[in-house]
């Protein structure tokens, strides 16, 4: 069976099936999508991506305008 038939096959099966079997799958694809990346971008980029999404989530961050102003005022 050819690549393109598989895929055929795998989109019409996904038509049939729950919120649950999607999420893994979705799952999967945003692992593989990370490791391609990372893989890219060098080693510590994956440590990179969560230290700044922790950030993100601890709200140790500046808005727009604050980080103009930081940079205009440098000058």
């Amino acid at each position: 069976m050819d690549l393109a038939l598989k895929k055929i096959e795998l989109i019409d099966w996904l038509k049939d099936q729950d919120q649950n079997i999607i999420d893994q799958i979705d799952e999967i694809r945003k692992s593989e999508l990370l490791k391609r990346y990372s893989e890219r971008m060098g080693q510590d980029v994956g440590s990179k991506l969560k230290r700044s999404n922790l950030d993100i989530i601890q709200g140790h961050t500046k808005s727009q305008k604050e980080v103009e102003a930081l940079f205009k005022n440098r000058k």
